[in-house]
């Protein structure tokens, strides 16, 4: 992490995450139940703590706004910015989903499979379309075949509508001719996801042990815990989520996870009073109305309110292409 700028000095370089991930997340892990918008300026003051100038600042929430990630208001002379509407289902769904705190089944030996066929001259869709699955956990077999070992065939046919892909089939079987550790050598490049829990835990045991020591005040705790979850979805945006049958010796994921979920939930409350601190400095009111979320608490959320909507949210849809567009940057 950059080093603390002198007092009256220059802002910090940035190094990190991007404003507009910054914004997003800290967004996610204090308002995020929230409907109310929050002044442009308090926001301006969220950022600023990252080393980003007001000018910056003011460029991300314009261009969040336009991504369809936050949503704009405007009362007098007052900008504001907040979450899109979402209903409570959509909400736990997405929590449950970005903290992977359910309990894994063991593998049933079968795959979920997804053949189609898409024109030469529409190369958009395909491509497209494979980035969308690939986002859903799935690898190409063959061409034309994807395949998945979790139980995907909702969100395959999500992802074959939302491109328009007619000519296409969703299944789920076992897969005979090919043991299981070929076809998951053939699918699925886990060197990358592997080099990057590794480089997460490298980076954030150090900080672990500082967390556990208490050596870290509520203004380096809202920095810390922001740029840990920026670090932790870049680290697990290839990652297909296999089951642990299927996983080579020594995968990382769950030594890297434990450090993510160690170190945020033992900042919650000092991350949350900084927040708060700064919203209250420019509207009062709002600052109360911060809360934070853990692994725990999100895990205690009533399973069964947890399904997603048939249809897709314009902020999910929002979210996707997001996750879509990093992943295009930093895929292996």
């Amino acid at each position: 992490m950059a080093a603390e700028a002198a007092p009256g000095g220059p802002p910090r370089p940035r190094l990190g995450p991007e404003p507009q991930r910054l914004l997003v997340i800290a967004l996610g892990d204090y308002w995020y139940w929230r409907s109310e918008p929050i002044p442009s300026q308090a926001l301006i003051a969220v950022l600023g703590e990252f080393g980003i100038t007001p000018a910056s600042a003011r460029a991300a929430m314009r261009r969040l706004a336009q991504r369809g990630l936050v949503r704009r208001t405007k009362s007098g002379r007052t900008t504001a910015y907040g979450i899109p509407p979402r209903s409570t289902e959509t909400i736990v769904a997405r929590l449950k989903a970005l903290f992977d705190v359910g309990p894994e089944e063991p593998w049933d030996g079968r795959w979920t499979g997804v053949a189609y066929s898409v024109p030469e001259e529409d190369r958009d869709a395909r491509r497209n379309l494979r980035d969308d699955l690939r986002l859903q956990g799935f690898g190409p077999l063959f061409d034309g075949l994807w395949v998945s070992p979790r139980d995907r065939r909702a969100a395959a046919r999500a992802a074959l509508g939302r491109h328009g892909v007619d000519a296409a089939t969703v299944f789920r079987t076992e897969l005979e001719g090919m043991p299981p550790e070929a076809i998951v050598a053939r699918a699925f490049d886990l060197r990358d996801p592997a080099g990057r829990y590794r480089g997460f835990l490298e980076r954030y045991e150090p900080v672990r042990r500082r967390v556990r020591a208490g050596d870290v005040a509520p203004r380096e705790a809202l920095r810390v815990r922001t740029e840990l979850t920026a670090e932790w979805r870049h680290a697990e945006l290839t990652d297909p989520r296999l089951p642990a049958e299927l996983l080579p010796p020594g995968w990382p994921r769950a030594a890297a996870r434990e450090c993510y979920a160690d170190i945020y939930d033992r900042l919650a409350e000092p991350a949350l009073r900084r927040f708060r601190e700064l919203l209250e400095a420019v509207d009062p009111a709002l600052a109360g109305l911060a809360a934070f979320h853990t692994f725990e608490s999100i895990r205690r959320l009533p399973d069964g309110a947890g399904e997603p909507q048939a249809q897709e949210t314009e902020f999910e849809r929002a979210t996707r292409e997001d996750r879509v567009r990093a992943m295009r940057r930093s895929g292996p």
